[in-house]
């Protein structure tokens, strides 16, 4: 598995893509104007205890307070200081979620100050690496915070950790000391911005090659890559086309497809991706795919291609949450568990940690993924002012008996003319002319002409006196 970064840095934006194999799996974009908080550490003020739903709302001076889970904890009161770290960025109407468990990532380690054990990053499958890594831990005496050990500590020396943690303990004690002085609320300590993040959490021996196309961003990852044993084997490339980065490298149409509500597999069957406050559902489809073989092979065959596929579509979208899948029906339970087994395959690397529950009589899968930061739809989409988002809009027939019964109502006023002008959208308008104008002239006993009028709302028409 050969991985690639691709970054595209603007004044205004970041975007970010990784790609495995040639194909993109994760496309991540920060705008200058909306701050990404995961991984921010502040120093709030506790607004309000809601005890019925074991939570407190903070106060970390921005426009929505964060949500605090409580569970048994009942030190927490109205007013009191507290050190917070967010785990999750607002979405809609929800605020930003925070911890009190709070975590500093270095380059090979974690820092859980409020911890006192250590664990190893479950990538690292080798059992003499892991013992080895533990007991280098072990003596680097620490007993006062706990550690996560990084994949990308593999084959680490000693010396070099014990130097990460040392950083991350200083860079704590620092932190510690700032809350004292700060007034809360106030921002402690920010997040690396996407470029750096990025590099630093997928630095292993699987990333070959990084394309960046700022001269600024190349600077500042090169100095991340100097510092690391694993930067010596990354090609590190400024992109200096005139191109954009993405569509150069062949990533423009997957971007594009992002939005796209139905996605064609390789062998002509197709997914249908539909997402609702609750969860998302996917739905498979055979589309134009017949098969060589028996029906159940042929069915077999589609859902092989559809778990692969869902698993990069649920990446590359970011979709967090209740994911449930509609497989098309399988009798074989040797099958059911194939399907099982490649998506469990499919989503090893995903940091967001999907979990694969168990196939129904139905054929349907349950996948949970971990949310953390703001949604890709919504960062690159806003909801349809038209239709408010449900991607719908009235049909034809019950926009005409709208205008129908509105020009009834029309004709009633005393003295209104019996010559009426109808100005509507253009869809709209045809269908008037095709369909209805004639027959209403002679219901309603006037004379109507129908006007076609660019840029209006397909819902909103005028009725005018047109004697």
């Amino acid at each position: 598995m050969a991985l690639k970064i691709i970054i595209g840095s603007t004044e205004d934006e970041t975007r970010m893509g990784l790609m495995e194999d040639g194909r993109l799996i994760e496309y991540m974009v920060e705008r200058a104007g909306s701050e990404h908080l995961v991984g921010s550490i502040f120093k709030g003020r506790v607004c309000n205890v809601v005890r019925g739903i074991q939570a407190a709302f903070v106060d970390i001076g921005l426009e929505q307070n964060a949500f605090l889970y409580l569970g048994d904890d009942i030190n927490v009161a109205e007013g009191q200081s507290l050190l917070v770290q967010i785990s999750k960025d607002a979405r809609g109407l929800k605020g930003p979620m925070a911890t009190r468990d709070i975590t500093l990532p270095g380059k090979y380690t974690v820092l859980l100050p409020n911890a006192s054990y250590i664990g190893v990053s479950r990538k690292i499958m080798d059992k003499e690496e892991r013992e080895r890594l533990i007991g280098i831990y072990e003596s680097i005496g620490h007993e006062e915070h706990g550690i996560i050990v990084r994949t990308a500590a593999a084959g680490i020396g000693k010396e070099i950790l014990a130097g990460d943690v040392t950083a991350l303990i200083e860079e704590w004690r620092v932190l510690c000391a700032r809350e004292k002085m700060a007034k809360a609320p106030a921002l402690l300590r920010r997040e690396l911005d996407l470029p750096i993040r990025m590099v630093r959490d997928y630095l292993n021996t699987d990333l070959k090659e990084i394309i960046i196309d700022s001269n600024i961003v190349y600077k500042r990852v090169k100095e991340l890559l100097d510092g690391s044993s694993l930067g010596k084997n990354i090609k590190l490339i400024l992109y200096e086309g005139k191109e954009d980065i993405f569509t150069y490298f062949g990533c423009a149409a997957e971007i594009e497809s992002i939005s796209a509500r139905k996605i064609t597999l390789p062998n002509g069957g197709y997914l249908v991706i539909d997402a609702t406050e609750a969860m998302t559902v996917i739905d498979v489809n055979s589309g134009k795919f017949s098969g060589r073989e028996n029906l159940e092979e042929t069915i077999t065959e589609i859902n092989r291609q559809a778990a692969v596929e869902i698993a990069r579509q649920l990446r590359l979208r970011d979709i967090g949450g209740i994911i449930v899948v509609d497989f098309i029906d399988m009798h074989s339970d040797e099958h059911k568990e194939e399907i099982l087994n490649i998506l469990g395959q499919s989503f090893i690397g995903d940091r967001m940690n999907p979990k694969v529950h168990d196939i129904t009589v139905l054929n349907l899968v349950e996948i949970t993924r971990k949310k953390s930061r703001q949604n890709l739809s919504s960062v690159l989409y806003t909801p349809c002012p038209v239709c408010g988002g449900s991607g719908r809009i009235e049909s034809r027939e019950t926009l005409a008996l709208k205008i129908k019964c509105q020009l009834r109502e029309f004709l009633k006023i005393q003295g209104s003319s019996k010559s009426v002008l109808i100005e509507t959208n253009p869809w709209i308008a045809e269908w008037l002319r095709l369909k209805e104008a004639r027959h209403w002239e002679r219901q309603l006993c006037c004379s109507i002409q129908i006007k076609a009028v660019d840029g209006l709302n397909a819902d909103t028409f005028m009725i005018l006196d047109n004697s």
